[in-house]
């Protein structure tokens, strides 16, 4: 007897079983967060510390702000995206990044 390939209609499956989560939708997922992580790159480190985040995760914020290098940032970029990936509650850090835009928050200062 074939094997029965796993997109194929299962009759036992019921709603109560967690769907799989497609590829493209993994890939969705996972560059919102990375987006969201650029928009954080905003904010000033001192102000992230506020948001109780991942100790590696500032770390890797603090350490964004000392690189020069255009591919080092981008690699720092997708290594910061990945630590989001890792990150439970996003809503609140979407929060900061809208306070941060509407200027409820501090903004940095070029100098």
């Amino acid at each position: 007897m074939a094997r029965k390939k796993t997109f194929q209609y299962d009759a036992e499956q019921t709603e109560d079983t967690p769907q799989r989560v497609s590829r493209s939708q993994k890939k969705r997922d996972s560059q919102s967060l990375q987006k969201l992580g650029e928009d954080l790159a905003e904010l000033p480190v001192r102000e992230l510390a506020k948001l109780e985040l991942a100790p590696e995760l500032l770390d890797a914020y603090r350490n964004l702000g000392t690189i020069k290098s255009h591919e080092a940032k981008r690699r720092q970029m997708q290594y910061i995206g990945r630590l989001m990936r890792e990150e439970e509650n996003t809503e609140r850090l979407k929060e900061a990044v809208a306070l941060f835009r509407e200027g409820m928050l501090p903004s940095r200062q070029k100098g």
